[in-house]
């Protein structure tokens, strides 16, 4: 078909992602009758070597709090307090901060209602609808908390509890002044936003929205935590997809070279 790639255009992770669904196609009829072979059958067809960590860069904690802190939320150039606000910078720093403190996908974030920011006991937390629809509960760190209240606290955003939690500007160019659209914003819409922060930021043109949820998961586990918690942090059904996420930053300088001498 015109325009399709061929397979050997394509990369091993997603051979290997087809091969896996039709081999699970194949021991679901099955159970139907079928009595065939598996053509998808490791027997048969051997799934391509995947390396353990994606492609996916993560950033440097010192690139990560730029960006947090990247979207100006006032504007010096006007002498009225009450008018200084830029509507778009609170959301956009609260945005941003889900995703780097969450560690979520950017299709969960999108999913995200105003009534799944909570409170639970003495935490605050996201509940936050996962891949196949599963659910989890997701601690928020305060900086996060402080960023996703002062969104809400903006008149009209944080009024209806099914209302998405954040919002598109109803048009470019008045920074939400003008306020939201009742609707949720697409994974497009984030995407872009992040790469237009990076771009000012003149970060790595690589670093995309996954990039956080990267980040989030490397910097856990360098500082302690259990890689069974980071996958349930994660949201990931097998904690060998959370290893893929998670980066050596260091790999380098601890290289064996250093410490050779002859």
């Amino acid at each position: 078909m015109a325009g399709r790639p061929d397979a050997d255009e394509q990369t091993n992770s997603t051979i290997r992602r087809k091969l896996t669904a039709l081999r699970s196609l194949f021991s679901y009829l099955k159970t139907y009758g079928y009595t065939g072979a598996n053509p998808a059958h490791s027997d048969f067809v051997a799934a391509p070597k995947v390396p353990r960590d994606s492609k996916t860069v993560g950033l440097s904690l010192h690139d990560c709090r730029r960006l947090l802190e990247a979207p100006q939320i006032e504007d010096p150039a006007i002498e009225d307090p009450n008018k200084r606000i830029i509507p778009v910078g609170i959301r956009d720093r609260a945005l941003l901060a889900v995703l780097g403190y969450s560690a979520c996908r950017v299709g969960e974030l999108v999913k995200l209602r105003v009534r799944d920011f909570r409170t639970n006991g003495e935490h605050r937390v996201l509940n936050v609808t996962g891949k196949g629809n599963k659910e989890r509960t997701t601690p928020l760190h305060l900086e996060a908390v402080e960023k996703l209240a002062a969104w809400l606290a903006i008149p009209g955003i944080g009024d209806d509890p099914a209302a998405p939690l954040f919002h598109p500007q109803r048009s470019a160019r008045n920074q939400g002044k003008d306020g939201f659209r009742p609707k949720p914003m697409t994974t497009r819409a984030v995407e872009k936003l992040v790469e237009r922060y990076v771009t000012a930021l003149k970060l790595d043109s690589n670093v995309t929205v996954h990039s956080l949820r990267v980040t989030a998961l490397t910097t856990a586990r360098e500082r302690g935590s259990d890689i069974v918690d980071l996958q349930d942090f994660a949201g990931h059904a097998d904690p060998r997809t959370t290893l893929t996420c998670i980066r050596s930053r260091d790999r380098l300088s601890k290289s064996p070279a250093y410490v050779l001498k002859y």
